[in-house]
């Protein structure tokens, strides 16, 4: 194996075996309360955010729909741009950061 391949590989396998644990869903931290610091982060940073991300979704979809009407996938394109994460920023409960997709008992209406 060359210096180059030990440079690139090494720390592509390290990097990889270290992700399933960074995402595992731990449900025990699920089904908790969640902490004031989890709470101010989500009113100061996560949900201003989301509605950056929902404004810019709702622009980027009406300039996508010139090319989403003739293929007919204007659903498509208002689930992704619009609806996901409008959901995120106004469905989830305070100081949760899974999605709504991941945990949908606790975004119900």
């Amino acid at each position: 194996m060359s210096r180059w391949h030990k440079i690139l590989v090494i720390p592509a396998l390290v990097a990889a075996m270290a992700v399933p644990q960074a995402f595992a869903l731990d449900q025990e931290q699920v089904r908790r309360e969640p902490t004031s610091a989890e709470v101010l982060a989500d009113a100061m940073i996560a949900r201003p955010l989301g509605l950056l991300g929902t404004i810019a979704g709702a622009a980027a979809f009406v300039v996508s729909l010139p090319f989403t009407l003739p293929s007919k996938s204007v659903d498509r394109a208002k689930e992704a741009l619009v609806v996901t994460p409008a959901r995120y920023t106004f469905k989830r409960p305070i100081g949760q950061f899974d999605s709504c997709e991941t945990l949908p008992e606790t975004c119900k209406p």
